[in-house]
């Protein structure tokens, strides 16, 4: 294998497994395409035509799946490589969460004005002035309802 060869080896998302199944899948379609077009072209009676447009169904669709495993085996590839180069491009993702002194994840919170409460790692109270921690029962003694995103008090 030369230093080119080599360097277009590494390059592609495929291995020679994959390109190998591309090309039998996508071979079995025009196959099958090819011989339900001969075989629907050839006879005149709807009940044999109907047999080979279903032939040429079945082959599409094998030409079909070759190509999404071909296009989704690459996406992995490139996913894996973006994610080596890069690492996890996506801050809110197993980003810590920067929450008030003294308040754990856990933590139930809503502030005088908020008429939900809160996980203290929600989204909507990042960044929010006066949170006071309480349980669920306490939240809602004043009226206050569960937060619909965070879900606080559940199974968390």
């Amino acid at each position: 294998m030369s230093v080119s060869e080599a360097a277009h080896a590494a390059s592609s998302p495929w291995n020679a497994k994959q390109r190998l199944m591309l090309a039998v899948l996508l071979a079995i379609g025009v196959v099958g395409l090819i011989a339900g077009y001969v075989g629907t072209s050839g006879t005149l009676r709807v009940s044999r035509q109907v047999a080979w447009v279903n032939v040429a169904g079945a082959a599409l669709l094998v030409y079909g799946a070759g190509a999404v495993l071909f296009l989704t085996a690459a996406r992995r590839e490139i996913g894996r490589r973006r994610l080596s180069l890069f690492g996890d491009l996506d801050p809110g993702r197993g980003a810590e969460v920067v929450m008030g002194a003294g308040l754990a994840a856990a933590d139930l919170v809503s502030a005088p004005t908020m008429t939900k409460y809160h996980r203290a790692d929600c989204s909507f109270v990042a960044d929010k002035a006066a949170l006071k921690a309480a349980t669920a029962v306490d939240h809602e003694k004043i009226g206050k309802r569960p937060c619909g995103v965070c879900l606080p008090g559940g199974d968390s």
